[in-house]
């Protein structure tokens, strides 16, 4: 039998808690007093300026008494639990009892936290009850609703949404119709959402400051449902302020593990309710009920990847009859603001694998991707900055691979374009995450600061015309050949516009990229030295599926600095490629880039012969594309 000890949150305070407490701690009392410049005591017994319902009043009280209550239980005696787990706020006294920081830490935190969140951009939360996550999903989707979030799963049936207080005021009606009751919250900001961004980071600016110890016993954190890593779990611990609870999960994953004792330890019994509903009413669990220790949720998206691909041996040659299905990865061009973003307000496992790539972007570079790249004012600019297109890109494919993997969809083998194959590698194995996002952010900033001024012009003409007349793309080198009727050349702007102008002139049409640099030509070697000494740093590894590779027309086994350094410099070749796979029956292209680029390459080089889909487009209605694709790939 496994057993729990949980610490409630917000909305289990009340006046007159910890009456019996108080006395019994006068020193740990004395210590809180010390670092909030009032008195906690008075606070939660008298509440003497109705301030208690504010949550920078609230999470300090709750987590005094919630600790001061679990040092009372510890004192009884008896063997400690196997796991700690808190709702939310909670999840800190269950960090405290773990013996992540000392009491005064604890309260310093949370009153930090309570005073940011007190701050933040005004906004509201509701509970949908009688609807699952899935129906509240589907709902907003299809709706005008686009700035609300989930905020808590805390059973089968009961959802918090998060998001403007306008469209919480007005979407009640949404839920109702659907079979639902909706019941507004007393809150005045939209807690574990979006909206909460700027508290985050500034919290986690605060907490990096704090001395935090390794834990001593397993705790689940809200954010993966998973145990938390036993140190080093400060991005974790503060990444729960924009990120769901995930209540529901994380006591069904350890209800999988066998019986459960479960006590609830501070004010209230509501995590109690919500067990024995649980407990009626379990979530599947597909995956094992324990990952190990999970240091954020990127690795659990890694976890989940590597049992996706498990078993996979060979790595070159054609894909066998019951391989059918290669995930393909696109390159620069084909990025826009706002991809994805549609998937990211209402797809959980896009989300989760974008803001682990933001984590790493802004440790890398200390800013947001994620607030740069959903920057609404910016809907109809060109993203032509290679430090946010190149992360970006990087990161969009590698989510959309978590919602397929979500979904049971497996890969069978990866096919990467350009800045794609650095996907398809991370994906297979080769490179790490995080090693992965170094690569890219290292890249994009050596081509800013070394390699400007460049481009990159789409022919729609065959690549003969090319070879053909040297005089019309003269100073230009043949970056890319895509289909029969289409090419890419790459050079400086100046070149570029006047290849363009002699094009115009013959009726050819072409297309200026969205890009500031002349990749896969002469123009990018600047950079040469500097990148490779940063890839003699790269750890690799053998992968554990078949890649394919643009770059070389062919599946690929070596992953050395020369192939990374290649993915940039060499021509791509899309059509060699697909020419040499198309004949394979059976397998199917899944396209993971944002406009379905490579999709599109494959409909007008191969018509009916190739079986391919796309996952996104620039377009909108992301979740309708993707359901699409997912019913069609689960047939």
């Amino acid at each position: 039998m496994t057993s729990v000890w949980v610490f409630p949150g917000q909305g289990s305070q009340h006046k007159g808690m910890g009456a019996e407490l108080f006395a019994r701690f006068p020193q740990l009392v004395r210590e809180a007093d010390e670092v909030l410049g009032y008195s906690i005591r008075e606070l939660c017994l008298d509440d003497p300026k109705n301030v208690l319902k504010q949550t920078e009043y609230t999470q300090p009280a709750l987590f005094v008494t919630s600790a001061l209550s679990f040092l009372a239980r510890r004192e009884q005696g008896g063997a400690p639990p196997d796991v700690y787990a808190g709702h939310s706020l909670g999840e800190f006294n269950a960090i405290f009892a773990a013996g992540g920081f000392d009491f005064k830490t604890g309260v310093a935190l949370v009153a930090e936290r309570g005073r940011l969140m007190s701050q933040a951009t005004p906004g509201a939360m509701a509970a949908v009850i009688g609807l699952d996550q899935d129906n509240v999903l589907e709902l907003l989707a299809s709706s005008p609703f686009d700035k609300i979030d989930i905020a808590n799963i805390n059973s089968s049936e009961q959802i918090v949404i998060s998001g403007e207080e306008e469209q919480i005021a007005r979407c009640d009606a949404l839920f109702v119709a659907a079979g639902g009751r909706y019941v507004r919250l007393n809150v005045s900001a939209a807690f574990h959402s979006r909206f909460m961004r700027d508290v985050e980071q500034q919290f986690a600016a605060y907490l990096a400051r704090m001395p935090l110890h390794t834990l001593k016993a397993e705790v689940i954190a809200n954010c993966t449902a998973h145990p938390y890593p036993m140190s080093g779990y400060q991005e974790l611990l503060a990444r729960q302020i924009t990120h769901p609870v995930k209540w529901y999960e994380s006591v069904s994953r350890l209800l999988s593990r066998g019986a459960v004792a479960l006590e609830e330890v501070g004010p209230g019994d509501v995590l109690t309710k919500l067990f024995f509903k649980i407990k009626q009413k379990p979530m599947p669990m597909p995956l094992p009920s324990r990952l190990g220790d999970s240091a954020d949720a990127s690795a659990a998206v890694q976890a989940r990847n590597s049992q996706a691909v498990t078993g996979r041996k060979s790595v070159d040659g054609p894909l066998q009859p019951s391989r059918r299905t290669v995930f393909m990865y696109s390159g620069q061009g084909s990025q826009y603001y706002l991809m994805g973003k549609e998937l990211y307000q209402n797809s959980a496992p896009f989300r989760e694998a974008m803001d682990a790539c933001d984590a790493l972007h802004r440790a890398h570079t200390g800013r947001s991707m994620l607030a740069e790249l959903y920057n609404d004012t910016k809907r109809h600019e060109e993203m032509t900055d290679v430090l946010l297109a190149h992360p970006a890109l990087f990161s969009l494919g590698y989510s959309l691979t978590q919602v397929l993997l979500h979904a049971g969809i497996e890969p069978d083998g990866v096919l990467g374009y350009s800045l794609g194959e650095y996907v398809a590698a991370t994906v297979a194995g080769v490179v790490s995450l995080e090693d992965a996002m170094a690569m890219v952010i290292c890249q994009a900033r050596l081509l800013s600061e070394q390699a400007s001024g460049g481009g990159m012009l789409s022919v729609l003409t065959p690549v003969e015309h090319f070879e053909r007349h040297a005089d019309v793309y003269r100073g230009g080198t043949l970056a890319s050949v895509n289909f029969s009727g289409n090419f890419v050349v790459s050079g400086d702007q100046r070149t570029l516009l006047a290849i363009k102008e002699r094009l115009d002139a013959q009726e050819i049409v072409s297309l200026l990229l969205s890009v500031d640099h002349g990749f896969h030509s002469a123009a990018v070697e600047p950079i040469e030295a500097e990148f490779r000494r940063f890839l003699q740093s790269l750890p690799r590894q053998t992968p554990r599926l078949p890649i394919y590779s643009a770059m070389h027309g062919r599946a690929i086994d070596a992953f050395d600095d020369q192939y990374f350094w290649d993915v940039l410099r060499q021509r791509v070749d899309f059509y060699k490629l697909m020419g040499s796979l198309s004949g394979q029956e059976g397998v199917r292209f899944v396209d993971l880039g944002p406009t379905g680029t490579l999709s599109s390459f494959i409909k007008y080089g191969f018509g009916n012969r190739v079986d391919h889909a796309v996952s996104i487009n620039q377009f909108g209605k992301n979740i309708e594309t993707v359901s699409k694709l997912l019913t069609r790939l689960s047939a």
